[in-house]
């Protein structure tokens, strides 16, 4: 099928049953690319639930931070950092909770690589020259449990924070949101 021939009420219900880009690709016979340019022309957003936690992580932390009087930016899909927060550039990170012996871990993956929109490329990721401040967050529906504003120095592939325990290095970064206020000369 020619993507001009895609009935846009026909893609529009087929994405609103939760199918996601490839499953919508194969459905009407078109490219992952058309796939996405139909979504853009319509509004709608990705099925991905990881590609979701995320954006509703950034959308969270911008509320908050709004909210604390903060100039927040988001910005566009797949720059290198999420928000320019005062002239600070921020990766906000999703977390995982797992709970093991009782113990209530927060585990955070920023990965060294990423990967291309269709996964056909992998480029290295470089934190240290792209952003300046993480946001590890976790949230249930619409409220922040857990928040920690790391500087980059502080990157590892993987951190897991330990919200309840009193000699997790982390701690003195739980809501460190004051790290974020205006300062001058900030490289953009």
């Amino acid at each position: 099928m020619n993507y001009r021939n895609i009935d846009l009420n026909d893609f529009a219900a087929a994405h609103a049953q939760g199918l996601r880009d490839r499953e919508l690709a194969a459905h009407f016979g078109v490219g992952l690319e058309t796939v996405r340019r139909r979504r853009a022309q319509l509004g709608l957003g990705s099925n991905c639930p990881n590609n979701n936690k995320g954006r509703h992580a950034e959308a969270l932390v911008t509320a908050l931070l709004t909210a604390q009087g903060a100039e927040v930016q988001p910005q566009a899909y797949h720059a290198h950092h999420d928000l320019l927060v005062n002239g600070w550039r921020v990766d906000v990170k999703a977390g995982r909770t797992r709970i093991h012996r009782k113990v209530t871990s927060l585990e955070f993956r920023l990965p060294e690589r990423r990967n291309s929109n269709l996964n056909t490329a992998s480029y290295p990721k470089d934190y240290q020259q792209d952003t300046d401040f993480f946001a590890l967050v976790a949230f249930e529906g619409d409220r922040l449990t857990d928040a920690y504003v790391l500087p980059v120095s502080l990157w590892q592939p993987s951190i897991t924070v330990q919200p309840d325990s009193e000699f997790c290095p982390y701690r003195p970064y739980r809501d460190a949101w004051a790290q974020l206020s205006p300062a001058a000369g900030v490289a953009v």
